[in-house]
């Protein structure tokens, strides 16, 4: 990764870094509406990659005009076309994070690899906040889908594999020491809480080198989020915070 702010857009002229800026925004959009689907379908045990859209209620398929993402939902009221079934305003609302998350990946790296993995390791930890917000679970599935990104962007960036690894391996070590009390033994083998998987994916994406600057921010973000979920009357999901270090590390180092 890169300690300079924005290194990317710093060698671009300006006229490229705002048409940028516009695709990268829209291709968070559309991940966002991508994620809005699988924040419906994962906790109920549907696939990563079912065949088309369709309503979570009624079952009719959505047509074009329904999947524009911020858009559709918004003229819609949050209500399904079909049988008004009110959906979740988060929908909305995760588009447009990731539509902010993918402007500063672009002015950071600009297109390429690098882009597209740690924008699918965005989308996932948001993913896995926004499930644990509406359902109190966390998905086994999404944290494979982020894993394995992080596999990939440590392996291209650093250019070995030991840095994920031992990255892994740091997690695993935080999560068992924080969450111990939460271990269950099945058979002869120890198993890890979902919190302490969440950490070892964490570990994973950011590499043994920031690992440390990932603990402190995840301590300073779990701290925030605990007071504001005090002040707005909101359960405190550990998740949010983890989504917010893992991107911030990713892009900013």
């Amino acid at each position: 990764m890169t300690n300079n702010l924005f290194a990317a857009a710093a060698t671009m002229e300006p006229r490229f870094v705002i048409s940028g800026i516009i695709w990268a925004a829209l291709m968070g959009l559309i991940a966002g509406n991508y994620a809005s689907s699988l924040i419906h379908r994962l906790p109920r045990g549907k696939s990563l990659l079912e065949k088309a859209a369709h309503c979570g209620s009624c079952g009719t398929l959505l047509q074009v005009r329904d999947l524009f993402p911020v858009f559709s939902a918004t003229l819609l009221g949050h209500r399904c076309r079909y049988c008004g079934t009110s959906f979740p305003s988060t929908y909305t609302l995760i588009e447009i994070i990731l539509g902010l998350v993918f402007v500063p990946i672009f002015l950071q790296f600009g297109f390429g690899d690098v882009f597209v993995l740690i924008g699918v390791i965005s989308t996932f930890f948001v993913i896995i906040a926004a499930i644990e917000i509406n359902d109190n679970v966390l998905s086994g599935k999404a944290m494979v889908v982020a894993a394995i990104a992080g596999m990939l962007l440590r392996t291209h960036v650093d250019g070995q594999l030991f840095h994920f690894v031992l990255g892994g391996l740091f997690g695993a070590i935080a999560g068992a020491v924080i969450w111990r009390k939460s271990i269950t033994k099945v058979g002869h083998i120890y198993k890890l809480p979902k919190q302490a998987e969440l950490m070892v994916t964490a570990g994973i994406c950011v590499g043994s080198d920031a690992f440390v600057k990932f603990l402190v921010l995840l301590a300073a973000a779990s701290v925030l989020f605990w007071v504001l979920s005090k002040v707005v009357n909101k359960k405190f999901c550990v998740s949010v915070a983890f989504a917010t270090s893992v991107i911030a590390v990713l892009i900013f180092g």
